[in-house]
């Protein structure tokens, strides 16, 4: 990582509480490592799985007051659903630690073009229930508000949620014409290795916590899977929606070099570099919201 002051959970003004719960994690899993790998890998998968806790910022808040809210129920859980305006349906998949108002920018914008949007929340985030989540989590709560809020004529996604929509297009057969990635990852590796890096891991702890995934949710989804195949360098190949790939080349929390591979894949693919808005600020910027309704609108 390029500058470790970039990432949510490597930065100096973190509160004490905080960085004092991260260092005695660390200390832990020291110990838990050597001890036992495999209780290591549990503890490790569950903290994997665990989102943290956000406040939502005060300048969304107008955005979700503005929005129709409801809940779906998708295993045991409130899922919440907010909508904005009438017309095409464009789905919102946020980030890890994320909220559907997050894309504020492009709602009032997809709306005036005639577009109604709808945006969700993934288990334990924003206003759904739940305390964790996962990628195969992410994607069935997407495929099961896709269909019920369908069909969907585009769907805009960022970070984590990139990956969620992929892998919910290639296990879970969501159907859209049009796809917009923004601050995606080729590889879950990737995410492994940085989640590794956090906590100080060692490699026998997330080698168990792998293989207690895999054991753990053998069944729970209805879909054979492993951690290679569910990454978006994988499940990009089953999308044949139209796509806009968009990053930025100073985002320190997944560097651009980790997203290359994706947008080499898909010569076709439209692309956009922009410069200076790392990983969430580029939510924010004119040039990606208008290129993005520009593409839907196409």
């Amino acid at each position: 990582m390029k500058n470790k002051t970039d990432h949510p959970f490597k930065n100096s003004n973190m509160p004490f509480a905080m960085r004092a719960f991260f260092s005695l994690t660390t200390f832990v899993f020291k110990i838990l490592g050597v001890i036992s790998p495999t209780l290591a890998g549990k503890l490790a998968l569950r903290l994997f799985m665990t989102p943290p806790k956000v406040i939502i910022p005060r300048r969304e808040k107008q955005i979700r007051a503005n929005a129709k809210l409801h809940f779906i129920d998708v295993k045991d859980r409130q899922i919440s659903v907010r909508s904005w305006g009438k017309g095409p349906t464009v789905l919102l998949a946020h980030g890890w630690g994320g909220r559907s108002s997050q894309f504020m920018g492009f709602i009032d914008p997809l709306v005036a073009a005639g577009y109604r949007v709808v945006g969700f929340e993934i288990p334990g985030h924003g206003d759904s229930t739940g305390k964790q989540s996962n990628m195969l989590d992410g994607a069935t709560v997407l495929a099961e508000v896709a269909k019920q809020e369908g069909p969907i004529e585009a769907i805009i996604a960022h970070s984590f949620g990139t990956g969620t929509t992929l892998l919910a297009i290639d296990k879970f057969n969501v159907k859209t014409p049009k796809v917009v990635l923004i601050s995606s990852f080729a590889g879950v590796a990737f995410i492994l290795r940085i989640f590794g890096e956090l906590f100080s891991l060692r490699q026998s702890t997330l080698d168990a916590l792998q293989k207690v995934a895999l054991k753990k949710f053998a069944h729970e989804y209805h879909v054979e899977w492993d951690w290679e195949e569910i990454s978006p360098l994988e499940t990009i190949k089953s999308c044949n929606s139209e796509l806009l790939l968009i990053h930025d080349e100073k985002d320190h929390e997944v560097p651009i070099e980790e997203v290359l591979p994706l947008h080499d894949s898909q010569p076709d693919a439209k692309k956009l570099i922009t410069s200076g808005f790392g990983h969430r600020k580029i939510l924010l910027n004119k040039e990606v919201i208008e290129t993005t309704v520009a593409f839907i609108k196409q």
